[in-house]
Formats: C-alpha cells, sequence, structure tokens
C-alpha cells in the first residue's frame, strides 16, 4: 500500500513538472510567481534590514524552494546529471542564501550570499519559455540581458562588502552600484575609485567580464531571434525564423524540426 501511494505521488508530481495540463499550466504559473515574488525580499532587505518579519519571509520561501527542488531530485530518472545541472547548482545557492541568516554569522558573507537570489531569473526564464513562444524565441537575447544584470547584481553586492568599510566613497549601494557600472562599461570618471590591492583587482574582473557580457548582449539583440535546426547538408544551426532554405548552402530546411534556439 505504501509503495503504491508513493508510486501514484510521483506520478503526480511527474504531471505537474513535465507534463502539460490544466494543472501543470497552473502549477507552472504558481512557481513563476513565487519565484518572482521572492524578489520582494531581496528589496525589502534593504528596505527594513534584519527585521524579524523579513527573516520569516525568507525562511518562508527557502522551505518552499528546498521542497519544490527534493521533489524535482524525487522524479528524475537521471539524479547525477541532475545534480551537476547548473540551474540545479542555482537553486541550491539560492535556498543557501534564504536559509543563510540561520546558518552565517557573518554580516559581510550574509550580503553577498542575499545577492545570489537574482540567480532565479535563470529559472524564471526556463518556466516562462513553456509559457510563452515569444520568450522561447527570444531566449538568447533575454539570457545575455540575465547575464548582464546578474553580473552587475553579484558584483555590486562584492564591491559593497569588499569596499564599503575603508572606502569613504563607497557607502551606500547605490555608491557601488555606480563604481561597478562606470567600472565595466569602463567610462570611469574618476570621482569614485576602489582602493587597494583587492579594489584594483575587483575593478580589472568588472571590466574585463563585464565588456565580455556587453559584447555579449549587443551580439544577440543585433543578431535577432534564430531558430535551432542542424542542417543536413553543412551542419549550419542556427537560422533566421522565416527561412526556408539554408543561407549558407541553399539546401531546404525542414520546418516541423525546427526548435527555438535555446
Amino acid at each position: 500500500m505504501a509503495k503504491r501511494s508513493h508510486g501514484s505521488l510521483k506520478a503526480f508530481l511527474i504531471t505537474l513538472f513535465h507534463r502539460r495540463s490544466r494543472k501543470s499550466i497552473l502549477f507552472n504559473r504558481i512557481l513563476i510567481f513565487l519565484n518572482i515574488a521572492v524578489f520582494g525580499i531581496f528589496a525589502l532587505e534593504y528596505l527594513f534590514p534584519g527585521h524579524s518579519a523579513v527573516r520569516t519571509l525568507e525562511l518562508i520561501f527557502g522551505v518552499l524552494f528546498l521542497i519544490e527542488y527534493a521533489a524535482r531530485l524525487w522524479i528524475t530518472p537521471r539524479r547525477l546529471p541532475f545534480l551537476t545541472d547548473p540551474f540545479s547548482i542555482i537553486d541550491v545557492l539560492v535556498i543557501i542564501s534564504l536559509f543563510a541568516p540561520l546558518l552565517v554569522g557573518n554580516l559581510a558573507l550574509l550580503r553577498i550570499l542575499r545577492s545570489l537570489k537574482v540567480l532565479r531569473t535563470y529559472y524564471i526564464l526556463q518556466l516562462l519559455k513553456k509559457e510563452s513562444k515569444a520568450v522561447a524565441q527570444y531566449r538568447a537575447t533575454l539570457v545575455s540581458i540575465l547575464n548582464f544584470l546578474v553580473f552587475l547584481a553579484i558584483m555590486t553586492a562584492i564591491v559593497f562588502v569588499a569596499e564599503s568599510q575603508f572606502n569613504p566613497y563607497i557607502n551606500t549601494y547605490l555608491d557601488a552600484l555606480y563604481f561597478t557600472v562606470s567600472t565595466l562599461t569602463t567610462t570611469g570618471y574618476g570621482d569614485v575609485t576602489a582602493t587597494g590591492p583587492w579594489g584594483k583587482l575587483l575593478s580589472v574582473a568588472a571590466m574585463l567580464i563585464g565588456i565580455t557580457l556587453f559584447l555579449q548582449l549587443t551580439r544577440t539583440i543585433f543578431r535577432g531571434a534564430k531558430i535551432h535546426y542542424t542542417c543536413t547538408e553543412c551542419g549550419l544551426s542556427a537560422h533566421d525564423v522565416d527561412s526556408t532554405h539554408c543561407k549558407h548552402c541553399g539546401h531546404i530546411i525542414k520546418h516541423k524540426h525546427f526548435s527555438y534556439n535555446i
């Protein structure tokens, strides 16, 4: 009887997470709402730092995301690939950041961990891809935008933690954000600078990684939406949305095999 109930529960969860039904669509939209709502906590942490209500909300969301992660781990047929998947690792980091107030006493490390909540945007994008063809079609561009914004958010948190204690020019997150943006765009005005060897290393990292992400973003925007289909003749995999022939060799493209470039 217990095995049968476990089997029924597992089948139900597989339907919710992986099938296309009314219940799964509703469940998917609830997940989207919860993942967007967690950013409200991210804002509340800066408006009401250390407030008990904010800590309680963090724990509630942490429990919900932990249950979701455990359920997906349970129903997956291949657990090792699941555990090593980048999105699964991101989920673990976000869950740790939500439980961080209970696990970490170091306020500086806690601030960096809290910034990891922005990584949840990648999972939101995965969920939205199922709901919207437009999101699936322009996912490459959206991922480039997310890469840039996620790097900006995490680098700002690191700069604030590393510099705010002894740098008179960086006293708030806004100061750290201003420094990060002006550095990674290489348009620094010199009014806010990082101090010490670690500050200089942060500046170098912001410029190198930031410029790379910005160039990638520019490339995907000007390239436009692409569809993924590997041409059987020449192997070209990215094609225009309305293409009927491969632009490299002219071979006919079979539209029924198209999938959006993700």
